[in-house]
């Protein structure tokens, strides 16, 4: 699938395949025998090719029962069953993550939970029940920043639809998941990083004049360099000259002759003109740095853009799982079935689960 170009998604992942064990789960819980329980769904290095290098075919791929290592662990959320259907999320985001993670495939993991003749729960046998894997090669999850803040999510989807006798546990579990108030403080925290190096770079650049003292931008980024004209210059000259009257110019006083010598005090066109030079050769620097910085200044835009884009992803889901959240509290429903004659349990059972609904069967 190609870039979408309003939002910058991308498909990393292929099609899932069940698993010979994920079939027969849910061929059991499909009748109505135990309860199906998504357990986890993880990050692997595993690809589609057998130890040869050659391509499994989808029936191998069935077959495999177990993953080679657990890269990381992503977050699963359910959401709410409409039309006997229902989707399961996981979200890989890099919340202290230190390091770059390649992975090749998703692994999801389930089991079938029990009651024993005592009514107690019984768990069973976590199982290998799909696999996703990555449309390229692989796929890199980056690492976090070093605060410690997500600033990159992964998320697979699975599209399920049940049967009316199957029990799906609906839990939801929210470790791992970054709150809105997380996401704020990493937005304040990014920008107020990117304005104090603009900043800092501003009150850093300098110019400095012969026997002068260092010159620095004022808040108009302008720079105040206390100089002569060439005008002033001339106009200042021509003021000297011969004749009676003339004490003195600029503290100097005529000779015998009458004239007034003023190479201590003025320079010589030749060295002002080496000094406008000079000046100018310092704002054609100044002016390519201060074009570098509006570069580093576009550059930091165009980050923080990126990571705007990337917070508003997060909120929508965070707000995607407080609906689900809010949905299952008011919504979600235990049923149980219990054999004729034991309507004393299932009524216990219903006062235990006041979300609960006791089935006699008749």
């Amino acid at each position: 699938m190609a870039e979408d170009p309003n939002t910058g998604f991308k498909e990393k992942l292929k099609q899932t395949i069940l698993t010979d064990a994920g079939r027969h789960i849910f061929s059991s819980v499909g009748n109505g025998v135990g309860t199906l329980v998504y357990t986890r769904a993880i990050l692997s290095s595993q690809k589609p090719v057998n130890s040869s290098g050659q391509a499994l075919d989808d029936e191998a791929i069935r077959q495999i029962t177990s993953l080679p290592d657990d890269l990381k662990e992503g977050q699963l959320t359910l959401t709410p069953v409409t039309d006997d259907h229902f989707d399961v999320i996981a979200d890989f985001n890099n919340k202290n993550q230190p390091a770059d993670i390649n992975f090749s495939c998703i692994g999801w993991y389930a089991r079938v939970d029990s009651t024993n003749e005592q009514n107690q729960k019984v768990q069973g046998d976590e199982a290998l029940i799909a696999i996703t894997f990555t449309t390229n090669d692989h796929e890199t999850l980056a690492a976090g920043s070093p605060d410690g803040l997500s600033t990159d999510v992964i998320s697979a989807q699975l599209s399920m639809t049940i049967a009316e006798a199957a029990n799906i546990d609906m839990t939801v579990n929210e470790v791992g998941y970054v709150t809105r108030a997380e996401l704020n403080a990493w937005q304040t925290k990014v920008t107020a990083d990117f304005n104090g190096k603009i900043e800092d770079n501003e009150k850093n650049t300098t110019i400095t004049l012969r026997g002068k003292e260092p010159v620095k931008a004022d808040g108009n980024h302008t720079f105040n360099l206390n100089t002569y004209t060439k005008e002033e210059i001339d106009q200042m000259v021509a003021g000297a000259g011969k004749g009676a009257g003339i004490n003195t110019v600029q503290g100097v006083a005529p000779d015998n002759t009458g004239n007034v010598n003023l190479g201590t005090v003025f320079y010589l066109k030749s060295e002002v003109d080496q000094k406008f030079q000079a000046q100018q050769n310092t704002i054609n620097d100044l002016n390519r740095k201060n074009g570098a910085k509006d570069t580093q200044i576009e550059s930091l835009n165009n980050q923080l853009t990126g990571a705007n884009n990337q917070i508003n992803d997060l909120v929508n889901r965070v707000k995607k799982l407080e609906e689900g959240q809010a949905w299952l509290n008011q919504n979600a429903v235990i049923g149980k079935r219990f054999p004729a004659g034991q309507e004393a349990q299932a009524q216990q059972w219903e006062n235990n689960n006041p979300n609960g609904i006791a089935m006699i069967e008749k």
